[in-house]
């Protein structure tokens, strides 16, 4: 086996918070080894590979297996997309962060080409490429390179991190990326739809479905004393003797079992595998709302460099012995959440009411209802659908799709506070364009306090357990985010909406008391109102 040069492309980012709206900061761009960089990345540096991983790779080939390492960064999926370099923002949470792998391509495996035309970089070589050994056929590109990937059965992924510090909620999360397009199917109508690949790879669509629970900021096994700032080590498989494998050497290097988090695939459900048409994965990590902003920007600029992210690969084909699908976190207390408020249907109608009455003389208006926005990740592979990015840590529930026709015109968002009830440990409401779903403007639960005290009663004496929040061009009240244009913004296109995009909104919350999203059928969905000036 020959190895190859390898050649860097992972970047890391400053990425201060960006998960729907109004908080993405720039990360670095993907560059190949024969492309002009457009930011400085650094590299993964000595630093990162400390003495523990450097002899887990020794441990690891002397076991059999080869070894290429990958790189951990921030995404910053509104200034790709605005660059030309995402296809889709997938429904970005905006004021939280996505972190993903740079993965290079699997041994014998071609690397997926980029084009130059768009600063889509190619995928990284592998190292190890005999020129007598025919190769797999390349993933579907997608850019950037290397953040979906295809694994075979007996391969696995080890990342070594550092934990986010304090902040309100962190995550990772396996995910099913894209799978082949069913043969003689028509996918024009099917919604999130769009192609990857050609001839050569096979042609694709997103299912972006995720895979399991997430391994979170509760669950998470770590070292240390706190699940914040300290160090982790994740496992990804689909072959469990793979796993133990791997768990043994970790664990000859030095790293407790008691840090150990194994996330497995189960081989059975999914096509895995280098050859054409298996599916791709990819891996997501989610933060939002750090306490400390310094200290949160401190660790997302030396995330990649403070991260380590093998992939491990069997010198020889190992037998198969794939996991079963998980027995997930059930969702639900059996307990509504209206019961938990005191009046709650006649005073959702009261502030409904007042909102209204506020506006509807200057305004026409259009009142939008709410129902389940995703499917959950294996629903949306079973049934050849696009999950968009989907967490069983939360439930999502969105409108059907308005437009702003003018500066004039704004939206009002309403509803429970899901934090008060206990049915959130954080929620938010969410403005999102068509066809990118680049989430643009987003209200936290934080901003909630007092913002629906005037359409209550003066004497009610639970006003807080409820919320109204303008989105709007300019600032109207203290309770108002501002959307922002795409034309001229200096950000970036995506970062804004211009008045007649195609517009809906999402509303999250996320983690009830038993730690996974609220069942969608114990909660009061959120609403909103469409105001036009006339």
């Amino acid at each position: 086996m020959k190895k190859k040069q390898f050649f860097n492309t992972f970047a890391a980012g400053i990425f201060a918070a960006a998960i729907l709206a109004g908080g993405l900061v720039s990360s670095t761009v993907l560059v190949s080894a024969n492309e002009e960089a457009t930011t400085e990345a650094p590299e993964n540096s000595d630093t990162a590979q400390d003495n523990n991983a450097s002899q887990l790779q020794t441990l690891l080939e002397n076991e059999g297996f080869y070894v290429q390492q990958g790189s951990f960064y921030e995404l910053d999926t509104l200034k790709e997309a605005s660059a030309g370099r995402l296809l889709s923002c997938f429904g970005n949470n905006a004021g939280s962060s996505y972190m993903v792998f740079n993965l290079p391509a699997a041994p014998e495996q071609d690397n997926a080409k980029g084009n130059p035309d768009y600063n889509w970089p190619d995928e990284t070589a592998t190292l190890y490429d005999d020129p007598n050994v025919e190769n797999a056929p390349a993933n579907p590109y997608f850019a950037p390179g290397g953040w979906q990937y295809k694994l075979g059965q007996d391969e696995a992924i080890v990342l070594i991190t550092q934990l986010s510090p304090e902040c309100k909620y962190y995550s990772f999360i396996n995910y099913v990326m894209f799978t082949q397009q069913k043969e003689g199917k028509d996918y024009t109508n099917e919604k999130a739809f769009f192609s990857a690949g050609n001839e050569e790879t096979g042609l694709y669509h997103p299912i972006f479905g995720s895979i399991g629970d997430s391994v979170n900021m509760v669950n998470i096994k770590h070292d240390g004393d706190s699940a914040y700032g300290s160090q982790a080590v994740i496992v990804i498989s689909a072959n469990q003797t793979v796993t133990e494998k791997v768990t043994a050497q970790l664990t000859a290097a030095g790293y407790d079992e008691s840090m150990i988090n194994v996330m497995p695939i189960p081989a059975d459900t999914y096509n895995m595998g280098l050859q054409k048409g298996a599916d791709t994965f990819s891996f997501l990590g989610r933060i939002s709302q750090p306490t400390d902003q310094d200290a949160y920007d401190s660790y997302t600029e030396s995330l990649s460099a403070n991260s380590v992210v093998y992939r491990v690969s069997p010198q020889k084909e190992l037998d198969a012995d794939p996991y079963e699908n998980a027995v997930l976190t059930a969702r639900g207390t059996g307990e509504h959440e209206i019961s938990k408020l005191k009046n709650g249907s006649q005073h959702l109608d009261e502030i409904r009411e007042a909102i209204i009455s506020q506006y509807a003389n200057e305004y026409d208006y259009e009142e939008l209802s709410t129902d389940i926005a995703v499917p959950e990740g294996l629903t949306a592979y079973l049934n050849d659908r696009n999950a968009q990015g989907d967490n069983r840590d939360t439930a999502y529930v969105m409108t059907k799709d308005f437009t702003l026709n003018s500066d004039e015109d704004f939206v009002v968002v309403y509803g429970v506070n899901h934090t008060q009830t206990g049915k959130a440990l954080y929620s938010n409401a969410v403005l999102y364009a068509r066809p990118m779903l680049n989430g643009v403007c987003s209200v936290y639960d934080s901003l909630f306090p007092g913002s629906a005290a005037s359409y209550l009663e003066e004497d009610c004496d639970n006003a807080d357990d409820y919320y109204v929040y303008k989105m709007a061009r300019t600032q109207m009240d203290d309770y108002t985010a501002i959307i922002e244009h795409s034309t001229g913004n200096e950000k970036g296109k995506f970062y804004g909406v211009d008045n007649g995009d195609t517009l809906l909104l999402a509303f999250r919350a996320y983690m009830d008391e038993n730690n996974v999203g609220a069942s969608y059928y114990e909660i009061v969905y959120d609403r909103a109102i469409v105001f036009h000036k006339k």
